[in-house]
């Protein structure tokens, strides 16, 4: 009996990393295909290589690490694995925004010298696309974690708040240029500002409404995602 569940456990562990390895793979050919298109840029129009997209999508994935870290870290029979899983939650959390952040990107598309503007229009709606699909799914591998250790229901207000605090995230990278290794570099700064918005919130009105239109929009994209997961469940259900 032990022999058999030690078996049922290890190829169910087994499935996981693959399905895992699978979403790596994927996520892994777009940003290869993010990164050729700069590089085709700088190649054939002798164009800016945009190194910053570069950089923002390094930052993307990040959040997406440290999740699928925490994920598996989980699996560990020792009872301190929840040191490790605290620090790198709290680090997903800190590096969150950084992933759909690459969706106001777009803000920099114009008509530039040489490349043409539906070149730079693939490309930016590219990084885009990546870097909040690697948000999505570290989302997803974080709430996952949640839900087996408290519960369904405390996994949702888990989601909603982590989607909520990315959207005012993004608001104070783009708009006010915070960054998250500011909250170690310039910590007595950016409370400042954090402070100053919760003492008078109707004289950021706009920050509220951005923070807001940001986190239904990407909790609308999120619950697709997790409907594509449930109709994948079905089909396997339905084959066995």
């Amino acid at each position: 009996m032990i022999a058999r569940f030690k078996l049922s456990s290890s190829l169910a562990n087994y499935q996981s990393y693959r399905r895992q390895l699978a979403v790596l793979a994927s996520l892994g050919f777009a940003t290869a295909f993010c990164l050729g298109l700069l590089a085709l840029r700088a190649w054939h129009y002798g164009s800016s290589a945009r190194t910053w997209l570069v950089w923002n999508l390094f930052l993307a994935w990040l959040p997406a690490l440290g999740a699928f870290a925490a994920y598996n870290l989980n699996h560990w029979p020792t009872r301190f694995r929840w040191l490790p899983i605290i620090g790198l939650s709290l680090l997903w959390l800190l590096f969150l925004p950084n992933a759909p952040y690459l969706i106001t990107d777009i803000i920099h598309l114009k008509q530039s010298y040489g490349a043409p503007l539906w070149y730079d229009l693939i490309t930016l709606v590219a990084f885009a696309w990546t870097g909040s699909f690697l948000g999505l799914v570290s989302l997803f591998l974080m709430q996952m974690l949640v839900r087996r250790t408290v519960g369904n229901t405390a996994s949702w207000l888990f989601a909603l708040g982590a989607l909520a605090l990315n959207g005012f995230g993004i608001y104070f990278g783009r708009f006010l240029r915070w960054n998250s290794w500011d909250v170690f570099f310039h910590p007595t700064s950016l409370l400042y500002d954090l402070l100053e918005g919760l003492r008078n919130p109707f004289a950021y009105l706009h920050t509220i409404a951005f923070a807001g239109l940001f986190t239904l929009l990407f909790g609308a994209v999120y619950l697709m995602l997790l409907s594509f997961t449930q109709l994948h469940q079905d089909q396997e259900w339905d084959r066995l």
